[in-house]
């Protein structure tokens, strides 16, 4: 596994903690305990230096960021992404096998983290502010297919329940410039197992959806 750049990166990461001062605001007392074993923490997405802005915030457990494949575009990015222990996923073709290898690194005991929001949407709409009408035709392409992240979101929960894992929701307060200090709020981890039971429904599945979704939008407030 690669691991040493990754390990060698947060050893010496003191001039990053110094500068970017993380400020941790927990739900509960609850949540200031590490999750231990399988997890999906599952993260808003601001900027491209989120993966960064958690690592050094959480920096008790190895982060494994669940990323698309149109990253790896040469072999330099294949090599630095897979010493970052990243999982690779097709961005079109959000399947079975892409389920199957988050499922299986959650089952090893690693933590794996999504942003769940992923970007594309997020370009879409300061192109719609300018008010250049690709925008508008960038949404209608988004509606006829949805985002790869947002049926991602969809997904994990049942990523959950099929490893037992989990899930801790995050909230990473944007930074308005660059000597603003990283804020996270960190909130209690979801046992998605015991929500849903031995049997879940697809109802239930959107119930525990709909229950993150509205942590998520409740960890925003307390930052």
């Amino acid at each position: 596994m690669g691991t040493f750049l990754y390990d060698f990166i947060m050893i010496t990461a003191a001039p990053g903690l110094l500068w970017f001062r993380p400020k941790k605001i927990y739900e509960t007392p609850e949540a200031k305990k590490t999750p231990k074993g399988g997890v999906l923490m599952i993260c808003n997405h601001n900027s491209l230096f989120d993966p960064l802005y958690l690592m050094l915030s959480l920096w008790k457990r190895r982060h494994h960021y669940v990323c698309t494949d149109d990253l790896l575009t040469s072999k330099f990015n294949r090599w630095l992404f897979k010493q970052f222990l990243t999982i690779p996923i097709d961005r079109n073709n959000f399947g079975m096998s892409s389920f199957r290898e988050i499922t299986s690194n959650l089952k090893q005991g690693n933590m794996c983290v999504i942003f769940p929001e992923g970007h594309v949407v997020r370009t879409n709409e300061k192109t719609a502010d300018t008010g250049d009408n690709s925008g508008a035709d960038d949404k209608k392409k988004l509606e006829k297919n949805p985002p790869m992240m947002d049926n991602l979101k969809s997904g994990m929960v049942m990523m959950a329940f099929s490893s037992g894992a989990p899930i801790w929701p995050v909230y990473l307060k944007p930074r308005k410039n660059g000597f603003d200090r990283i804020r996270v709020v960190v909130g209690e981890p979801i046992d998605v197992k015991a929500m849903l039971g031995n049997m879940p429904t697809m109802d239930r599945i959107n119930e525990v959806t709909r229950y993150i979704t509205d942590k998520e939008n409740y960890l925003k407030t307390l930052c």
